[in-house]
């Protein structure tokens, strides 16, 4: 009788490449003997582009093929699909692999070859001889940077391949998985870096085997570049800190703020404009400092509304259009402003035009007073922006 391996095919939008992506994967067990492949595909409940009817057609004609909905995120789509390959088909191997065809199918070989030779964790990798990466210089940028932060933020080492889903591993090592510590539910791609620390605590032994990795078949990618590295970065300092044993779900927080860490950026670039229009209108202009308050704000405004429509809320389905949202922001900002301008004027009120000496340098209050403005009128502005300016669209 032949063993089984079952193959997890995570689809979002993958109309144009999953009918081509299970035949490349039903074509490796000429190359793996004495075992049977079946196919799990879990679609997220989003996918609205037919992929769905696709594989229900193909079921139609093999029934090692397996279809599942799930709930939205790579790892949801993963994990339950492993969940259902235990549940229902009694597998002696579970190998995952990306649907869009940016993976070459033929890695499962060696994936399904390393389960055998004893190893309870196979990964797929470029960065090993025989592994190839046809991604773009940015690209391939970005994928090592990751790896090298992964490797030194949660280690280990010896592993160069964190970011793509081709793998295989034992049932057992599954099974030892602690799932409520992975954050398999986020809508995130951490799901792959942090499944190999999770399977390395679990007692992995492990091999990495080479595998190519090309341009999307059809399609766009859907990795928000700014998004992973943000994720990488604060799983990172999640992982190092529980070393450390300092447990405050660093990345579960900071997940959650997402938006506000991003405007909070903004905000940083936006104060800088704040403060070097500020001091140019006073020493430049000899304008009075709530004057000059006033003037310089208004020019941050504009810079963070360009920054924040395209970058912070640039995925914000709202009912406004761009104009709207820049009237709306620039009345939001009036009331920061007010606020602003309010507290310097208090200040230089009470305080006057002095310095004071730091480090032997003369330093003027009214570098003070613009600083205390900061925390109330970012909280203002975001709360309200947040609320009203980029408010979601209702469905």
């Amino acid at each position: 009788m032949k063993k089984r391996v079952t193959v997890v095919l995570p689809t979002y939008n993958e109309k144009a490449n999953i009918e081509r992506t299970i035949e490349k994967v039903f074509e490796q067990e000429k190359d793996i003997p004495g075992f049977e492949i079946n196919i799990i595909v879990a679609d997220d409940i989003r996918s609205s582009d037919g992929t769905e009817q696709i594989v229900r057609s193909l079921i139609k004609k093999n029934k090692k093929i397996h279809f599942i909905k799930v709930e939205p995120g790579l790892g949801v789509g993963l994990i339950e699909g492993h969940k259902y390959a235990l549940e229902h088909l009694s597998p002696d191997i579970l190998a995952q692999l990306d649907a869009d065809g940016q993976v070459i199918a033929d890695v499962l070989v060696g994936l399904v070859k390393a389960i055998e030779e004893g190893y309870s964790l196979a990964i797929g990798s470029r960065f090993i001889k025989g592994g190839k990466n046809h991604l773009s210089f940015i690209r391939r940028i970005f994928t090592y940077g990751a790896s090298i932060f992964c490797r030194l933020m949660i280690g280990p080492w010896d592993i160069g391949e964190v970011t793509n889903s081709a793998r295989a591993f034992t049932p057992e090592l599954f099974r030892k998985i602690n799932l409520n510590r992975l954050p398999w539910r986020e809508p995130t791609f951490i799901v792959q870096p942090a499944f190999l620390h999770e399977a390395i605590l679990a007692g992995a032994e492990y091999k990495e085997v080479p595998l190519i990795f090309k341009n999307r078949l059809e399609g766009y990618s859907k990795n928000k570049v700014f998004n992973y590295t943000y994720d990488v970065i604060t799983y990172g300092i999640d992982t190092r800190l529980n070393s450390w044993g300092v447990h405050i779900r660093f990345f579960h927080i900071t997940r959650r703020a997402k938006t506000l860490v991003k405007f909070g950026l903004v905000g940083f670039v936006g104060t800088l404009v704040d403060f070097v229009f500020y001091k140019i209108f006073i020493n430049s202009f000899g304008i009075a400092p709530a004057t000059a308050k006033g003037f310089s704000t208004e020019i941050a405004i504009i810079n963070n509304f360009i920054l924040n429509n395209y970058w912070t809320f640039r995925y914000r389905r709202t009912k406004t259009n761009i104009w709207q949202k820049l009237g709306i922001f620039n009345i939001v900002s009036l009331g920061g402003l007010l606020i602003g301008v309010l507290i310097v004027k208090y200040l230089h009120l009470t305080y006057g035009d002095g310095f004071v000496n730091l480090f032997g340098r003369p330093i003027a209050y009214n570098n003070f007073y613009f600083f205390v403005t900061i925390p109330p009128v970012m909280l203002w502005n975001f709360t309200i922006n947040h609320l009203v300016t980029w408010r979601r669209e209702e469905n």
